[in-house]
């Protein structure tokens, strides 16, 4: 049974393929060429399943919250389509219990994602696996442990997403990237410029600087 990174290594390959014949039959005659026309290929996003991260002490809403920042940002890429809890019929109850795999199979979930989440004092723990379903395996690289603050815990979600992204794709996750921009403020005639910087997903928004420095936009020294 072909893996699931075979299967999407496969659509990638066939859209540079589509890419380089549209290049092809570009003109390059003064005289009319032959053309081909292409369509536009249609990719169906991977099912993926997310179930809420296990409590395993102390959680509480972390927990959930980062099972939901995984799922946004693995269907933001627009290669997964998550199958929402409504349709499961089994639950993920233990994140060391056995899997149902025959259930998970009749949504057509592809990969399922199980985690665990506990919190003693400042400190998280996140754990994860990814399963290729129809294998009934873990994927490989994709069974990871993170541990940080608390303050962190949105990081740790998109790690757990990076990892199941490079795992399924190949390609690195960036969904732990940090971005810098200019904030402007104020109202049209004295706007306030402010050098800032957020999460990829525009979370956890903070500012590098005071209205009174003149920015114009980031720039980056080559340390």
């Amino acid at each position: 049974m072909m893996s699931l990174q075979t299967r999407l290594g496969s659509i990638c390959r066939t859209l540079l393929t589509l890419a380089a014949l549209a290049l092809a039959t570009t003109p390059v005659l003064a005289q009319e060429p032959p053309r081909i026309i292409i369509g536009q290929p249609v990719i169906e996003p991977m099912p993926i399943a997310v179930p809420t991260f296990v409590d395993e002490g102390g959680a509480g809403e972390f927990a959930s919250e980062i099972s939901r920042v995984v799922t946004a940002d693995l269907e933001g890429t627009g290669f997964f389509r998550n199958i929402g809890p409504e349709a499961y019929i089994s639950r993920v109850t233990s994140f060391e219990g056995g899997i149902a795999f025959e259930d998970w199979k009749a949504i057509n979930a592809q990969v399922l994602v199980t985690g665990a989440v506990s919190v003693s004092g400042d400190r998280i723990t996140v754990k994860f696996r990814a399963y290729d379903v129809f294998n009934g395996q873990v994927l490989e690289g994709a069974a990871l442990q993170f541990t940080g603050t608390t303050q962190g815990w949105r990081r740790m979600a998109h790690k757990v997403a990076d990892a199941v992204y490079a795992t399924i794709t190949g390609e690195t996750g960036y969904f732990d990237s940090r971005v810098v921009f200019v904030s402007e403020s104020g109202p049209k005639n004295a706007r306030l410029k402010r050098l800032a910087v957020m999460d990829y997903d525009g979370a956890n928004v903070a500012y590098l600087t005071d209205s009174a420095s003149i920015v114009l936009a980031p720039r980056f020294s080559p340390a």
